[in-house]
């Protein structure tokens, strides 16, 4: 992406000096009035004298004095007289300079991230709600905490055992080996290895080896009449979420699911390679665990009891079941405790070509020997429990916008640092860099909300509830959505966004020094590991109903873990801890810091500006991508069907006009009113101003209605949750993104009737968007 240069571009390096306003309209105006009262003390007796001619003077003076300040007022832009009339103390490059200049002398994340993973932090966890309250209150904030009553569970027992006959042969822990995390921080406490929303049961059968659990697998089994019915099924990590993996093991006949990780899918760095495992080195430890949501985030978000309603009361209606929960136990369990069950598969079914690091196991499918059994207990308590969220707002000059910046804090154990809790630090320090700027008097264009979500880590709760609760102004005034979950676990940039964000992103990154390094900013750093590329919103994370339930524009920031490189992440494990992090993925937190500045001035870029940093443009040639993808299926399921070939063809010449005309001239307007919000006028042209704001405030309406044109009433099809026309997550693989989910899952199921609904809604929006950004 070619950006011409311009101060938006420029990398902030601090100068120590701030711009003196010493030539100000309202100081030279003081300086006048001072002069004229001075004169007219020391002419008092001449005046007693001289009445009529004095008054006669005074007018002349006045008219004088008016003409000559009005003559000589200084040329001023629409985007200065806006923040004087509002009385902003400083100017926008003073706002970026010092929120970056408070970062860059000192870095807190590590005391924050220190006191995060200190102690097992569940959902409703009180320690961890009132560090928060604490460190948000201390900088100035006065945080308001929304309580919702959710449906959750906590566990009580999780058992595995195998059996011959009635002979026990093995009974595993279900916990992690111990770690001391040293003297100072000797955090670790054993949690079960248990899973969110799983269903509570015991169940013993033979079990069958089912490679990673997704359709194609099954059918992979079935293909070769292995026996799926009424067995266990062991499934690995790593191909699809594991609300979709038991849902799987369910529909093929599962009593009941074990998923375990294998380090094979870590990449390079594994012990098989010649790593040493944690904590001597950055490989997996053999017994980690893997916990984690069952629920069927691709689907739904939130308390499961209240779908598309809030949980704000104790007393809320709630359902006794849902689709969306599994209705068969299944526990998470290490590599290394479920290798005795695996060894007995070997020379039983068939053998998988993929591979894997299960010690003695020879991939092969089963099912069991008979009489051979695995005995799954799983006890979880469930509970109606309190969550609550954190929120700082801090006003704008125009209340009804807001950007709202989010992180959950719970996690499955102690540990939890790179998931979510260096998101929860970069919070932290996000908000210092604001109060910074607070203090001084500043007042930002847009309003800035920091949220820190409750209860993230079973189903995104607390962000889901409070959007749930807040859903007619977060659609009417949210302006963007920026997440932070996996703030830091590796060395990878890794930008997730709604397009018409993309550009705003490239800008900021310009702008932002990679590790406080004056010759390299994050941009080049990108570029040169990446490509600066920005992907598609997925799932299983807390923009879930900004994006795919409101259509409100969202980004997920992180530093995403190499494969090739960076030590191994152990999602959801107690060995995702404070050592882990201080010792193999940022050991002076510098990666921290670069994501507070570029998240800060990410939004500082979208707060402080006039004009929206919206690019249709971009939006609509990624839309066009995906439906060229899509085209020719379309006449391949659905041949010689003219009501679906003319639709198909409309929509491409829809497309056409969108991406080649209408776009480009409606971004070319909106530079064009970017640069007119910023040329000086003098006084007498303010008429010209006066047609310039109300451009500026046509042009950003339009940009705000944008994104909702996508949203539909009904939903997709068995996901009424995902209302965004263009992205949801993949329903067969749930951590991915998906474009045009409605009309992909259309094809796929070879159902004309919603290929039509699809082909006729997407036309419609477009329809409208189109007439939206006609100039």
């Amino acid at each position: 992406m070619s950006i011409p240069y311009d101060e938006e571009t420029q990398p902030l390096v601090p100068r120590g000096v701030t711009r003196r306003r010493d030539n100000s309209v309202a100081s030279f105006l003081a300086r006048g009035r001072s002069n004229t009262i001075n004169s007219l003390k020391s002419g008092f007796e001449t005046v007693k004298k001289h009445k009529n001619e004095f008054w006669l003077l005074i007018i002349g003076s006045l008219v004088l004095y008016l003409g000559f300040t009005l003559a000589f007022l200084p040329r001023t832009s629409l985007s200065r007289d806006f923040r004087r009339l509002h009385f902003s103390k400083l100017t926008k490059s003073e706002a970026f300079r010092i929120y970056v200049e408070t970062l860059m002398k000192e870095n807190k994340c590590q005391d924050h991230l220190s006191n995060y993973t200190s102690h097992i932090h569940w959902a409703g966890d009180a320690h961890a709600l009132e560090y928060t309250i604490n460190e948000l209150s201390m900088l100035g904030f006065t945080p308001k905490l929304e309580e919702y009553h959710t449906w959750l569970n906590e566990p009580v027992k999780t058992e595995v055992t195998l059996w011959d006959q009635n002979h026990l042969l093995y009974n595993a822990s279900m916990t992690e080996d111990y770690i001391s995390e040293g003297e100072d921080n000797d955090s670790f406490k054993k949690v079960f290895g248990f899973h969110g929303f799983s269903a509570n049961g015991t169940v013993r059968s033979e079990y069958v080896y089912c490679n990673y659990g997704t359709i194609e697998d099954y059918e992979h089994l079935l293909s070769h009449n292995v026996k799926l019915e009424g067995k266990i099924h062991v499934i690995r990590y790593g191909a699809i979420m594991k609300g979709i993996v038991v849902k799987n093991a369910e529909t093929f006949g599962a009593l009941g699911a074990i998923l375990y990780t294998d380090s094979f899918d870590d990449g390079l760095i594994t012990e098989n390679n010649g790593y040493k495992p944690y904590p001597e080195g950055p490989a997996r430890h053999e017994s980690s665990i893997e916990r984690g949501s069952v629920l069927l985030v691709d689907s739904v978000a939130g308390d499961p009891t209240t779908p598309e309603y809030s949980s704000k009361h104790k007393d809320v209606k709630r359902l006794n079941s849902s689709s969306n929960l599994p209705t068969i136990p299944s526990v998470p369990m290490s590599e290394r405790e479920i290798a005795p069950l695996l060894k007995l598969l070997n020379g039983n079914g068939i053998q998988w070509e993929t591979k894997g690091n299960v010690k003695g196991f020879q991939y092969f499918s089963g099912p069991s020997d008979a009489g051979v059994s695995c005995r799954i207990v799983n006890e979880q308590k469930y509970l109606t429990k309190e969550i609550t969220n954190v929120v700082i707002e801090i006003p704008g000059i125009l209340k009804e916008q807001e950007v709202i910046i989010g992180n959950h804090r719970d996690s499955w154990t102690s540990g939890g640092a790179g998931g979510p809790n260096s998101g929860s630090s970069i919070l932290l320090e996000i908000a210092r860099g604001f109060s910074a700027l607070h203090q001084k008097g500043w007042k930002p264009l847009r309003t800035i909300k920091l949220i820190s979500w409750d209860g993230g880590e079973q189903g995104m709760l607390g962000s889901t509830e409070y959007g749930e609760y807040h859903r007619e102004s977060l659609s009417k005034g949210t302006v963007a959505y920026f997440n932070l979950d996996l703030g830091v676990i590796g060395s990878k940039l890794n930008i997730k966004a709604n397009p018409l964000l993309n550009e705003l992103i490239v800008r900021s990154s310009k702008r932002t020094l990679f590790k406080e390094d004056p010759e390299v900013t994050l941009y080049d750093y990108w570029k040169e590991s990446s490509n600066a590329t920005i992907d598609i919103l997925g799932a299983g994370t807390d923009f879930a109903v900004f994006q795919n339930n409101l259509g409100i524009p969202s980004i997920d920031f992180s530093f995403d873990r190499d494969p090739k490189k960076d030590a191994v992440h152990q999602f959801h494990s107690s060995y995702d801890s404070f050592e882990w992090m201080k010792t193999f993925v940022d050991p002076d937190f510098s990666l921290h810091s670069t994501m507070a500045m570029f998240v800060g001035v990410s939004t500082l870029s979208l707060t402080e500006n006039e004009l929206l940093g919206f690019k249709t443009h971009e939006y609509m040639i990624e839309i066009s991508k995906y439906y060229k993808t899509l085209y020719s299926n379309i006449s391949e399921v659905f041949p010689n069907d003219e009501m679906i070939m003319t639709l198909k063809d409309n929509l491409v010449d829809l497309l056409e006009l969108l991406t080649t005309h209408t776009t480009l001239d409606f971004d070319a307007m909106v530079d064009f009113v970017r640069e007119q919000t910023q040329q000086d006028y003098p006084w007498w042209e303010w008429n010209k101003k006066l047609v310039i704001l109300t451009r500026l405030i046509s042009t950003n309406s339009k940009l705000r209605k944008l994104d909702r044109y996508f949203i539909t009433d009904e939903g997709l099809k068995g996901r009424p949750f995902m209302k965004h026309s263009i992205f949801a997550p993949d329903k067969q693989t749930g951590y991915q993104g998906d474009v045009l989910p409605g009309l992909h899952e259309a094809l796929l199921s070879e159902n004309r009737q919603e290929c039509i609904y699809w082909l006729e809604t997407l036309l419609t929006q477009l329809d409208k968007i189109s007439s939206l950004l006609t100039i």
